[in-house]
């Protein structure tokens, strides 16, 4: 045997490689199973005489020969990939068609890309595929044909890509054979390349063959045994159950799961090694880390094992989980063990909570890789604004080549070929060339029913690239249905309101200013500093106030976040704004109350020496008072407004005090009647402020209005659930009495429940993203301290790095006392079942039902309690940073065994909810990215058991 294969080419090739030097590195290109030096092992008709340096061991038994499918070695003759759409677009029979002339294609159906239920016992190595090289066509359409988009590959070749054997000949084969594997031979249309090539093979070269398809695909099992991949502090929940679970566990086959035994959320550190997950907590016993010099292993998570399943639990929280059959654990160095639960049977269900939207899907892209997730042939990239897709090719997703994946898949290159392919379509080049003059950009989204993912993160928390940032989507799916990447405009915070009329109402400029509040009892005064945010006025101390700089001060450089490569001015304007920003957001963390501006029905000029305490306001009149006459009657002026100087000047050289003081001041009446008072530096700035205030009080109430109308027809189209108030009983009632259309009316809209829903990026806007205002998010809420108590009427305020609540305290009065502050730092947060589940017993109820609301904006809904429901654990650090600063280094590392404090929180609606949970998350993002170095050290704090 020996003397045959040195012989051989084989042979000959590796003394010729001793007399150059060895490689670490063996590369094959293709070989006949059983065939082995030339001689078939497996043919029973070989003559026995060349077989006789054959001696096997006759107590050996002879072990079953795998079915191989062999990749070809003749490198991919294309250095970069290409991109196709659908040669033609069909619209189904069954299907709608948009407003667009894009329609979807019937015969790839979105379910078709959803990618395969990861499974251990899936190799990571895709399975070859057979691959034709016809190009897709593009097709002229006919008269009256809607126009089609064919994105034409480039000019490269289409590599011919994998040999394989079809199942149908392996059977036909073994059928012929009288063993297993018997007579199965693998050959190509190519001659395989000689041995001295192949060995002499480095590089790029390796690369693209199988071999460097394998290694690329098996990356996980080079890291040495004991190092640790991945590692984070996370809220985990740990479940137990003897019956078995669907391979995709969320919340809603949490809910109907019977018979589980669940721990409560406890913080560990989890690692990933090699094939297992290990999940560590606190000793019990005082000093016992010290003796061991390592943490406590509660649990493992053998993630090589074919029953453990990933799934995702909650796309708006976004955390995963893990089910796996109970795994002994070894206690210390003893050869004692234990199941988890006490049990050998049944399962164990893991969900982690990673504090980092970005690093849990990080973790959850890096576990469905490992589990054996397999990319898709194509994916369809949806454009809502014009109800179509284009669909992308994915290179290498039969050859595991992530890194072909990840070059054509980048953010820049996607949105270039969207754009590009898209503007041949006439409607969307119009709307395209109206967008760009308004100064609008694109960006793309994951979106999973009405919640929205923006690709927005390049880098992780370490700084380190996310080549994976576009593509990690496709590991996100929730209850066997996959979430869909959009090329969607990067929406802000509209500024413009186009009502049914042909009105256009902008957003009036805020007003701020010292004022003095008069009491309308004693004739007291209370100075103040008012200043108006996104619809709210705000009351802040005087000395906190955070006035405007005076003109001509120099801008503070610690503010600015601007690129060195823009022009002077691009760089003062963007620092300027920064700077504004940052003063708004102190001013809000510094304000003592906050006040509604729709709560105010007439902003009017004093014209009584004593102010009355309380009016009378007819309800009926005050819900459209924007709209009256006497709202925007003009304030009676004289000509000795203008001979007020101002101050305590001016007061001195007037003749009546008190008539003057009366000039100076305005009142707001409240929707209540409760009449307030105030008195400002002049007359002329008294009548300022009311010309400023009525077009804030106007504009903001028909703003909430419009989100309320915009809400209800989302989840109308996205649910498909009748209105509350049927839309068209509205509208007949108008028509009926002569009426024409309000601005509060809307047009009756078919319900889809895949609609494209454009305009959902109006709740998830890039204002929250890239923070160009101080509020990143407000609203009215219910909310209440720890597990037990009533819940009260709150007003929650988002701003950089801390949620700022306060408590309103009923109709009588002006301001809202402020509750609270809660840090973002070291936070997590859920929602729906998840959150719903750790309320104490008798206060929440899963079969409850739905009751119909409605709110003072005309906002209509009925979700259940769990659909409204988010928890936010917290804790204050010591060493906080002050003001709004993201960055704090200086904080304490807390312990896992840190007690945290709990806000419970209801909204109206369910968009609603995922609106403050997003934009929650996003700011949790935005501290621990600013924190990364005091991060780090929160990761990596607590010693792990040496392997």
């Amino acid at each position: 045997m020996r003397r045959r294969w040195r012989e051989s080419d084989w042979g000959r090739a590796r003394r010729q490689q001793r007399n150059t030097g060895s490689t670490s590195k063996w590369v094959g290109s293709s070989f006949d199973v059983g065939v082995f030096l030339g001689v078939n092992i497996l043919d029973e008709r070989i003559d026995a005489a060349s077989r006789e340096g054959l001696t096997p061991p006759a107590t050996s038994p002879q072990s079953p020969l795998p079915e191989i499918s062999v990749a070809s070695a003749t490198p991919s003759a294309v250095a970069e990939t290409f991109v196709t759409a659908h040669s033609h677009l069909s619209t189904p029979a069954n299907e709608v068609p948009g407003p667009s002339t894009l329609t979807p294609n019937s015969s790839r159906d979105v379910d078709c890309i959803k990618p395969p239920s990861p499974s251990s016992s899936t190799a990571l190595l895709a399975p070859t595929m057979p691959q034709t090289d016809q190009e897709p066509q593009r097709l002229q359409p006919a008269e009256g044909q809607t126009s089609n988009v064919a994105i034409p590959p480039s000019s490269v070749a289409r590599p011919n890509g994998h040999a394989t054997l079809p199942p149908s000949k392996v059977s036909e084969q073994r059928k012929r054979g009288k063993g297993k594997g018997k007579d199965v031979h693998v050959h190509y249309e190519e001659p395989p390349a000689p041995p001295s090539e192949v060995l002499a093979r480095r590089g790029s070269a390796v690369e693209e063959t199988s071999a460097g398809a394998s290694e690329q695909a098996t990356a996980e099992n080079q890291v040495k045994w004991g190092d640790v991949i991945l590692r984070d502090r996370m809220l985990v929940r740990v479940s137990y159950t003897e019956d078995g679970v669907s391979p995709t566990f969320d919340e809603s086959q949490n809910r109907v799961t019977r018979h589980l035994e669940t721990e409560g959320w406890v913080e560990y550190i989890v690692a990933w090694r090699r094939d297992r997950l290990e999940l560590y907590a606190d000793h019990h016993t005082p000093g016992r880390e010290w003796l061991t010099g390592h943490k406590k292993l509660v649990y493992v998570v053998p993630l090589g094992d074919p029953a453990t399943k990933l799934s995702l639990y909650s796309f708006v929280d976004l955390t995963f989980c893990l089910t796996c059959p109970p795994t002994r654990l070894k206690l210390d160095s003893s050869k004692r063990q234990r199941h988890f639960f006490g049990g050998s049977r049944g399962t164990n269900i893991f969900v982690f909570k990673v504090k980092c939207r970005s690093r849990a899907i990080d973790w959850t892209w890096q576990l469905w890789r490992h589990l054996g997730g397999q990319l898709p042939p194509y994916i369809d990239i949806r454009s809502p604004a014009l109800d179509t897709r284009v669909s992308i090719d994915v290179p290498g997703h039969d050859t595991a080549d992530l890194e072909a994946a990840y070059s054509v898949f980048t953010r820049d290159n996607i949105l270039g070929l969207c754009e590009k392919y898209l503007r041949t379509v006439p409607e969307f080049r119009t709307l395209m060339e109206r967008e760009h003059a308004e100064g609008a950009t694109f960006e793309l989204a994951w979106r999973f029913d009405t919640n929205l993912d923006w690709v927005w993160r390049a880098s992780d928390v370490m700084d380190k690239e996310r080549k994976w940032s576009v593509l990690c989507g496709l590991a996100l799916s929730q209850a066997g249905r996959s979430a869909h990447l959009e090329f969607r405009r990067k929406r802000h915070v509209p500024t413009r309101l186009h009502m049914r009329d042909g009105t256009r109402l902008d957003e009036p400029p805020a007003v701020e200013g010292f004022l003095d509040r008069i009491r309308p009892n004693s004739q007291l005064k209370q100075s103040l500093y008012l200043v108006t945010h996104d619809g709210y006025l705000f009351a802040l101390n005087p000395a906190r106030a955070h006035p405007p700089p005076t003109p001509g001060a120099p801008e503070p450089a610690s503010v600015f976040l601007g690129s060195d490569s823009g022009s002077s001015e691009t760089r003062h304007g963007d620092t300027r704004g920064r700077a504004e920003v940052r003063r708004g957001q102190l001013q809000i963390l510094e304000a003592t109350g906050v006040s509604d501006l729709r709560s105010i029905v007439a902003v009017r000029r004093a014209f009584q020496l004593v102010p009355r305490q309380m009016v009378r306001v007819d309800v009926q009149q005050a819900a459209d008072w924007e709209d009256s006459e006497d709202f925007w009657a003009h304030s009676e002026r004289c000509e000795s407004d203008d001979e007020d100087a101002g101050g305590e000047a001016g007061l001195a050289n007037a003749r009546d005090k008190t008539q003057l003081r009366m000039r100076r001041s305005f009142e707001l009446v409240l929707t209540s009647g409760r009449v307030i008072r105030f008195e400002a530096y002049s007359c002329a700035t008294a009548l300022e402020w009311i010309v400023r205030l009525r077009p804030l009080i106007s504009y903001w109430k028909k703003r909430h209005q419009y989100d309320a109308r915009l809400e209800m027809d989302i989840a109308h189209l996205s649910t498909g659930r009748p209105r509350i108030t049927p839309q068209h009983m509205k509208d007949d009632h108008e028509h009926e009495h002569g009426h024409g259309h309000r601005h509060d009316t809307t047009a009756v809209v078919q319900s889809n429940g895949d609609a494209a829903l454009p305009d959902l990026d109006h709740f998830y806007n890039w204002c929250v993203l890239d923070g160009c205002r101080p509020i990143l998010k407000c609203g009215r809420l219910y909310g209440r301290k720890g597990w037990w108590g009533q819940y009260k009427h709150v007003q929650l305020v988002l701003i950089s790095g801390h949620l700022v609540q306060f408590h309103i305290t009923g109709h009588t009065s002006l301001h809202h006392r402020r509750d609270k502050v809660i840090p973002l730092l070291d936070a997590y947060i859920c929602s729906g079942y998840f959150a719903a589940q750790y309320l104490p017993d008798g206060q929440y109820d899963a079969n409850a039902p739905a009751v119909a609301r409605r709110y003072q904006d005309g906002l209509e809904t009925d979700d259940s309690e769990e659909d409204t429901l988010f928890v936010i654990w917290y804790r204050v650090p010591k060493g906080l940073s002050a003001g709004v600063r993201r960055n704090n280094a200086g904080a304490d590392i807390p312990p896992l065994t840190a007690k945290r404090k709990v806000a419970v929180f209801r909204t109206r609606s369910k968009l609603e909810r995922d609106a403050w949970v997003w934009a929650i998350n996003a700011e949790l993002e935005k501290v621990v990215r600013a924190s990364r170095t005091r991060e780090e050290a929160v990761r990596s704090a607590g010693e792990l058991i040496a392997k």
